[in-house]
């Protein structure tokens, strides 16, 4: 099913990110929506639950450098955390681009890039009533006890991703500082491990701590200490 103008629905997929990429050899840009995927995936190869009552969404990119891959990460939360905002959802972003209302995981994004095209991965939990006990998860049905529609939700990502992608970025980062959630963390670093205290981040995609700035993207293993 085709919403908009290479903006295309599926009832089932394997992946939204691998039909992205093949939707990608025929167009500069495309936005994929699945009611539900078989082979979700998240960072560092996760699986990521996918069940109907979610939006799995991926937008996709043509012919973009690895900057702009990294801006999309910084973007795309704080669009998400905006949106929650006007359904009266205060949620935070967790390092690098996780989406947590109190404890609990709202939302999940990554990006992937194949031969210079990018596609930017979104999982949020919308209309949801239950999760696996073993999954510390949330909705925001659960969290506002309303159904909301999908599909305008994922246009109006989109389109507020759209709109900040030719922003000035500094500013986009400093709303991004404003969300993100500043504990003590636990963290891998280039095989080394590390403790510090998280400050925010800076406009070259640093995770600034107390001990030192480190690349956002190249942080592995993040756990909460306190």
């Amino acid at each position: 099913m085709k919403l908009l103008k290479n903006f295309y629905k599926f009832e089932i997929l394997d992946s939204t990110q691998d039909k992205a990429f093949e939707l990608l050899k025929n167009h500069n840009e495309v936005v994929v929506i699945s009611e539900k995927m078989l082979k979700g995936r998240g960072r560092y190869g996760n699986t990521w639950i996918s069940d109907i009552g979610g939006l799995y969404m991926s937008i996709g990119f043509k012919d973009k450098n690895l900057d702009f891959s990294k801006k999309l990460l910084i973007i795309s939360p704080v669009c998400i955390v905006e949106l929650l905002k006007e359904y009266s959802i205060n949620a935070y972003i967790k390092i690098p681009n996780d989406i947590y209302y109190y404890d609990k995981k709202l939302c999940g994004i990554l990006v992937e890039i194949k031969d210079n095209d990018i596609v930017l991965g979104i999982g949020l939990n919308v209309n949801q009533n239950s999760f696996p006990s073993e999954i510390n998860a949330t909705s925001i049905f659960l969290i506002s006890k309303r159904i909301y529609n999908i599909d305008e939700i994922a246009v109006k990502i989109y389109s507020a991703i759209k709109n900040l992608i030719n922003y000035d970025f500094e500013e986009v980062v400093k709303v991004y500082n404003q969300y993100l959630l500043l504990k003590r963390y636990a963290f891998e670093y280039e095989g080394k491990y590390y403790e510090g205290n998280l400050y925010g981040i800076d406009k070259n995609h640093k995770a600034v701590f107390d001990i030192g700035k480190f690349d956002m993207f190249h942080i592995r293993n993040l756990r909460q200490l306190e």
